[in-house]
């Protein structure tokens, strides 16, 4: 074998192993992407829409005097007086969850309920209360699922976790707006 012959023969060898690399890499990185695509959805949340409803009007409404499934729930930290009360109201066959403390279940309770709820809780703690409490609609799908009711210097989110077709699942996230920093409740920031 002469010279010529010999160094085209490493080469080819030199080739055939470059082009293996490469092609184990993109099969490496296509199973990869596909995994990273087809698990996406199970981890993904989306923040649901909510829209501010007028407070007088909706609690002469029927809404008003409709029964809901109320979870209570209230910033923490800083002084107890300045502490802020939140509540979210949820039809049947809708789950919410929270990853954080003070998220408490009393039962089925309306809009009107709530607001008693709310100033005798504001009483009894002795918290000042800082503005009127707001409505907001929770909207999934074109359809109401809930209302949020709390202080202005309350953001609450939901975020939609449902997996499927069955049960609505529902997380709850809320934020103390006059705290310093960014200080959420419940899930990650």
């Amino acid at each position: 074998m002469t010279e010529g012959e010999k160094k085209k023969g490493l080469q080819a060898v030199k080739n055939h192993k470059t082009g293996r690399i490469i092609r184990t890499v993109l099969v490496a990185i296509l199973v990869v992407s596909t995994v990273l695509c087809l698990s996406g959805p199970a981890f993904a949340a989306a923040p649901l829409t909510a829209k501010q409803l007028p407070t007088d009007q909706t609690l002469k409404s029927g809404v008003g005097s409709e029964k809901f499934n109320t979870v209570r729930f209230e910033t923490f930290g800083g002084q107890p007086e300045e502490r802020v009360i939140g509540y979210f109201l949820y039809r049947d066959g809708v789950s919410v969850s929270f990853n954080g403390p003070q998220l408490e279940s009393i039962g089925k309770l309306t809009l009107n309920e709530v607001y008693a709820d709310h100033d005798r809780v504001v009483k009894a703690k002795f918290y000042s209360r800082a503005s009127k409490l707001i409505i907001r609609e929770i909207i999934r799908e074109n359809a109401v699922v809930g209302y949020a009711v709390g202080d202005l210097g309350m953001e609450i989110t939901l975020w939609d976790l449902t997996k499927g077709s069955s049960n609505v699942s529902l997380e709850l996230r809320y934020k103390d707006l006059r705290a310093k920093g960014e200080r959420y409740y419940g899930g990650p920031k």
